[in-house]
Parts: C-alpha cells; structure tokens; sequence
C-alpha cells in the first residue's frame, strides 16, 4: 500500500455507526496503518463519552489492517509525513485519495464524526474536504499539534490543541489555538492531559 495508490479499492473497515471518533494522520508506514498504543487509549477515553471508535489509521482500509502494529523508526517516519505533507500541498491525486477513503467512513455514520487530526493530518482534512460530498454527519475536528490549513466547511467546528513545546506546530500552523497541553510535537497529542482534554470536548460535542 502507498500513499499514492489512490485507486486501492479495499473497502473502508468502518461498519455503521451513530457517532463515530477516529484518527486522521499521515501515514508513518506504507505496510500497516495500525495505531499506537497511545492513540488507541486517546479512542478509548472517547468512547467513554458515548463514541464509536475506529480502530486503525487512515486509510482505514482492509490491506491496511491485514498487518499487525509496529513501530517505525523516527527519521522513517518524519520523512514520511514530510511527504505527505508536500503532497497534501501540490498533488491533487493525494487529496483526491484522502477524500476518498474519508468519504467511505463519512457515508457509514449517520450523525456525527469526531476526527482526531493529527499534526499533518490537518492538512490532510484541509486539502479533501472541498471534494467531499456535502450534506453527511456532522463533523467535530480535532487538530492535535496541526500542521497546515485547518478544514472549514459547512457543518464542521474545529478545535486546535497545541503543546507548549511543540515548535513544528508553531510554525506550520499559525492559526488560532484554543488549547495548550504540556509537551512536543510527539507526545502532545497522546499525552494524559491533551487525552482529558479531548474526551472531555467529545463529552461536549455528543
């Protein structure tokens, strides 16, 4: 699987959901989109608060689940999403595949998404939501240490949570914070206090 693969037909694991929560990051694997530990416990404190969890990383699909979770070596992985994130700004065939998979996902829940968008995945929301077809759930998107444009659209709120020491988000995205969390780029998002923090704006949203 490769991020360029826009024309991968598995189709989206998502079953039919009210309300739904999930992950929109890039990808820091080519072979397996499964998430980390620490993502999964973020999902798990949202379910708490009546959301249906997404268990796996964009793109969400079968092939992407068929491997188990591994971690990828740091300077692997940020060349990745450094990746992703020159092709979220150039490449029309990159944000035609991130609203493709995000439609299929979109099209299984009836009321309301919660989108976890982490770092470049902001970006990523950004760059697909003018392809998407309008009229769906409503969606609360989370940017967890943005980069990039946040998503604007009719029936979509936005909330930005930053760490205090995360400089890459200071520069990538210059737009309004609503939250500051203690931590970096890496931990910020999945930190105890930014996982509070969300499940506590989930509890609201639902």
């Amino acid at each position: 699987m490769r991020w360029l693969d826009i024309h991968d037909g598995s189709p989206t694991v998502a079953e039919p959901a009210g309300h739904r929560v999930l992950w929109l990051t890039g990808q820091s694997s080519w072979s397996q989109s499964q998430l980390s530990p620490r993502q999964v416990g973020v999902l798990d404190a949202v379910a708490a608060a009546g959301w249906e969890p997404l268990r796996l990383g964009f793109p969400w699909t079968e092939r992407a689940a068929a491997r188990p979770y591994q971690p990828e070596p740091l300077p692997l992985a940020s060349a990745r999403n450094v990746a992703q994130y020159v092709a979220a700004r150039s490449s029309p065939t990159f944000a035609g595949q991130v609203a493709h998979h995000l439609q299929a996902v979109l099209d299984r829940t009836s009321e309301h998404v919660l989108l976890l968008c982490g770092s470049v995945g902001s970006l990523m929301a950004h760059v697909a939501l003018p392809l998407l077809t309008t009229g769906g759930p409503r969606v609360t998107a989370l940017m967890l240490g943005p980069v990039g444009e946040p998503p604007a659209g009719p029936g979509w709120s936005v909330h930005a949570i930053r760490g205090r020491q995360d400089r890459i988000s200071r520069w990538g995205c210059r737009g309004p914070v609503d939250h500051l969390v203690d931590g970096g780029h890496l931990d910020a998002a999945t930190s105890p206090a930014a996982t509070r923090l969300v499940a506590r704006i989930a509890r609201a949203a639902r």
